[in-house]
């Protein structure tokens, strides 16, 4: 059995989670994480472990093998690999674009029917427009170490405006955490996150930031738009989703791209909404890479 020790956020949690149908043929699969929700009731997982314990606990250190890495600090700073790719080349497996994160929430179903149900909701869109902080450890004090990430508030609320006049049969769901911005015409999610993940199964669509739904939408096949700021869409994007930024239409252009530029993520609400109405919702699931 071999133990994988996977840090960071949900996002970059549940991009990993590509990898263990392929870690499987190897050997008996355990994880020791601080989001044990990303790996719980995997069929393909033995066991997770969450990261309060140490880890030299009994049952990490009966492994044959404890790996441990951190793309951040590794060759995915060229900018030029996908975030599943990277977790790829750092634990021997052969990356295929098609390789798709997966989050085993079914269990949590009846749980969101009831939140639906007892809020009057049918028909619903997801939105994100901010992130960063960790559901774990968030205080009354909004913190985010790359708010260039963030779409304006100003613009997001534009979107909301018009996705109600565009559906106003639909109920818009804000899925960020309580400190964080809140927007007339939106009710706030407070389920758990993994919840967020069983909720998106039934959306009509959603639109977020470089954040946990982005990836999300790859476990559970959901088409959406997705706004980019300060990363790439080619290192932690899909393409089943339309990605916009505003210097780029569409295709990633590397010459276009600067991490601090704060136009980045300044994409037109009325494109946001014309895209939205374009989604080819057949588009297969794939790690962006153009």
């Amino acid at each position: 059995m071999n133990t994988y020790v996977v840090e960071g956020g949900i996002g970059k949690c549940t991009a990993f989670t590509a990898l263990i149908p392929e870690l499987k043929q190897k050997s008996e699969v355990q994880i020791y994480t601080p989001y044990i929700g990303c790996f719980a009731n995997n069929p393909d997982v033995k066991l997770v472990l969450e990261q309060s314990l140490p880890i030299q606990d009994p049952r990490i250190m009966a492994s044959e093998n404890i790996y441990y890495c951190e793309p951040y600090k590794s060759n995915f700073q060229f900018g030029k690999q996908h975030i599943i790719e990277s977790y790829c080349e750092h634990h021997g497996v052969e990356f295929d674009i098609n390789m798709k994160p997966k989050l085993y929430t079914e269990h949590l179903k009846e749980n969101v029917k009831k939140w639906l149900d007892k809020h009057n909701i049918e028909k619903y869109i997801l939105v994100q427009f901010s992130g960063g902080q960790s559901p774990i450890a968030y205080n009354g004090q909004y913190n985010n170490i790359n708010p260039n990430r963030n779409y304006q508030p100003f613009l997001a609320q534009q979107v909301i405006n018009m996705l109600k006049e565009e559906y106003p049969d639909t109920t818009i769901i804000d899925c960020t955490l309580p400190n964080e911005t809140a927007y007339m015409n939106t009710i706030k999610c407070d389920l758990h996150w993994t919840e967020v993940h069983e909720l998106l199964k039934d959306a009509e669509t959603f639109v977020c930031i470089d954040s946990c739904l982005n990836h999300f939408s790859a476990s559970t096949e959901k088409h959406g738009i997705v706004i980019w700021g300060s990363t790439r869409w080619t290192q932690f994007g899909y393409s089943h989703n339309t990605n916009l930024q505003f210097h780029m239409k569409k295709e990633w252009d590397e010459t276009k791209f600067i991490d601090s530029d704060p136009r980045n993520n300044m994409v037109e609400p009325k494109l946001v909404i014309d895209e939205l109405k374009k989604i080819d919702k057949n588009k297969p699931v794939a790690c962006a890479t153009n």
